[in-house]
């Protein structure tokens, strides 16, 4: 009898799973709408791990946490910037509900609807292999997305901004840089993720060189065309570029998403400058803000120890409390061994004569709405280089990552932060004819 009842329960058990489990898997697709804005959303949840897909809000296949289904009722979140929070309820094969995002404002209304479109999630036209590449003592976790076709492929290294350090993060760029047939490399950087290293010790020169060893990786495969391989990088990896072809000649073309021409000096002067005006604060503060990047850069300069720029910094913001809303904010320690690094005496490393003297086709790639570095200086510094080598775009409403910029004092018809729709078309027209040359 005893036997029996177990026998029962276990059954029981797998029949309450699979009723919980048959509604939800699968792949999906539909959208979120806010305001009447909608974009596109899929949901893979063909494997025990589901991702969420956006390609209007250039996410691919972020995971999916805290998943909860019970009587036609499903929760999950997932986690970028933000974190959001999605719960609706499951009817024939169809999923309607809300989202929440965690912090945001409450009366912002968001809904999403999805619909089941198959039990298996699409093809890919690429594979994914995974690889570790050595630069010295330092290993770096690496990816290659590799198109199925039999032909040789063009190329393409992406390099990273200074927060934005995984992989995973480039998977966007990856899957739409492999979908128009370039075989590509995404690392994780150097003491991030999966890689070994210390990132915050690190100096320029040490991304300098993970970047090269990755792009001798790529010259190495069989099924690449060494004669055409590429460099696209983002903010920080989009400033190195013009550096990194200093020390390797296998680049044919260079994408820059966002660069800052001079160098981290004028990037943090800028966007903490512009924060302190947005926060209310005068014009004259902001001028305080940005001399205030400029004078640490010049006591590296002139030799001033970790300890010396240390209490400037912090006699600084006891003088000017609103220093504290910036990078350089009081009660800032610096660590010996970091201030050696990229973050502190990079600073004085000038990019401008690299990118004046670029002797490869060069895309450089700017927002309006920048508010991490003045696009329009930097991209009208870089036409007066009057190098025929350089093009430059500058796209209208799109933010640091050439998304929609929020800004409704200027734009007050509220959307998505969504990709600039002209922009992945102008870089796939531009690289055609690089690569037909």
């Amino acid at each position: 009898m005893k036997k029996k009842l177990i026998s029962f329960l276990v059954v029981l058990l797998f029949l309450n799973c699979c009723s919980n489990s048959k509604p939800i898997t699968g792949y999906w697709v539909g959208s979120m709408e806010m305001n009447g804005k909608n974009v596109d959303i899929s949901i893979d949840y063909t494997t025990s791990n589901g991702t969420f897909t956006s390609k209007e809000l250039m996410l691919l296949s972020v995971p999916i946490s805290n998943l909860k289904y019970e009587n036609r009722n499903i929760s999950f979140n997932i986690v970028i910037d933000i974190e959001m929070v999605f719960e609706g309820t499951v009817d024939n094969e169809k999923i309607n509900g809300s989202v929440r995002i965690q912090g945001g404002p409450p009366n912002t209304k968001i809904t999403f609807n999805l619909e089941k479109k198959s039990a298996t999630s699409p093809a890919k036209s690429y594979v994914v292999e995974k690889l570790t590449i050595k630069n010295k003592d330092v290993n770096l976790s690496a990816e290659i997305y590799n198109p199925k076709t039999k032909k040789l492929h063009p190329a393409m290294v992406l390099l990273h901004g200074s927060s934005m350090n995984l992989k995973d993060q480039y998977a966007f760029y990856a899957d739409y840089f492999a979908s128009i047939g370039f075989e590509v490399l995404i690392f994780d950087k150097r003491g991030n993720g999966e890689s070994t290293g210390n990132y915050a010790a690190s100096n320029y020169s040490d991304l300098i060189e993970d970047a090269v060893a990755c792009l001798e990786t790529m010259r190495n495969r069989e099924s690449i065309d060494k004669n055409k391989i590429g460099l696209w990088g983002y903010s920080q990896g989009a400033m190195l570029l013009p550096m990194v072809v200093t020390k390797t000649n296998i680049p044919a073309f260079l994408i820059a998403k966002s660069p800052e021409i001079f160098g981290a000096t004028e990037g943090g002067a800028y966007s903490d400058s512009l924060r302190i005006l947005n926060m209310g604060n005068t014009p004259d503060n902001a001028h305080i803000v940005a001399q205030s990047y400029r004078t640490v850069e010049m006591m590296i300069r002139d030799g001033n120890d970790y300890k010396e720029v240390e209490s400037f910094i912090n006699q600084n913001a006891q003088k000017y409390n609103f220093m504290n809303q910036t990078g350089l904010y009081g009660n800032r320690t610096i660590n010996k061994i970091e201030f050696d690094g990229y973050y502190w005496k990079d600073r004085m490393i000038n990019f401008y004569p690299y990118w004046a003297k670029l002797k490869i086709p060069t895309l450089a790639l700017f927002g309006e709405e920048d508010d991490i570095l003045n696009a329009v200086k930097n991209e009208s510094i870089t036409k007066n280089f009057k190098n025929g080598n350089i093009k430059t775009k500058m796209f209208s409403r799109a933010g640091h990552n050439l998304k929609k910029a929020f800004n409704p004092g200027k734009y007050p018809d509220s959307d998505w932060p969504r990709v600039i729709p002209e922009y992945l078309d102008f870089v796939k027209e531009w690289l055609e004819k690089e690569i037909a040359r």
